[in-house]
């Protein structure tokens, strides 16, 4: 039995889900003036703008 994976498009679904959190999580951590959950965040940001650029 062949097990189906994830498709382009459900994947990029996905990291756009976790951009938004992650962006929401920012302007919390901004509001607060949280430094590392800022760091953290911009960092998570980041890594999933890479993994967008295919």
């Amino acid at each position: 039995m062949e097990e189906m994976g994830m498709t382009d498009n459900q994947y990029k679904g996905m990291l756009l889900e976790d951009l938004e959190n992650w962006e929401e999580v920012l302007e919390l951590a901004k509001k607060e003036n949280n430094q590392s959950i800022i760091k953290k965040a911009e960092k998570q940001i980041e890594k999933i703008n890479n993994k967008l650029k295919f």
